[in-house]
């Protein structure tokens, strides 16, 4: 069976960030079920999160923020997040590009549903300026 994802915001594929500004990305995703089940990846330093890393997991919402550190910052990064529905049927995903102020814009926003069978993996390329 299919995953079916509806865009809320559709992925640009590629997010531009001005570091120098001093603008960052959040995340947050929020799960509608009994344990959430998600990777957060980068091609460039491999897993970054597991739902499991975040302390109280299992929970309803995953939050964290990336190109925060100095150390974040890769030219033209990957950055995928894999979701399983082998025991969570919904999830909620949210990309935000913040600077010292708040929120600038939501980059995307995505749902999905699922079956158990089911697994997804949404990407996009970091551009920092």
């Amino acid at each position: 069976m299919a995953v079916t994802r509806t865009p809320v915001t559709p992925n640009p594929n590629v997010v531009p960030v001005k570091v120098t500004a001093g603008e960052f990305l959040h995340f947050v995703i929020d799960a509608a079920g009994p344990i959430p089940i998600f990777s957060f990846a980068s091609d460039v330093k491999g897993v970054l999160f597991q739902a499991a890393d975040f302390p109280g997991h299992p929970m309803v919402r995953y939050e964290w923020l990336h190109l925060k550190n100095l150390s974040d910052f890769q030219q033209m990064e990957n950055l995928e997040l894999g979701l399983s529905f082998f025991s969570n049927a919904n999830y909620t995903y949210t990309v935000e590009l913040f600077n010292a102020a708040g929120v600038v814009s939501t980059v995307m926003k995505i749902t999905y549903t699922g079956e158990p069978t089911d697994v997804e993996n949404e990407s996009f390329t970091v551009v920092i300026s």
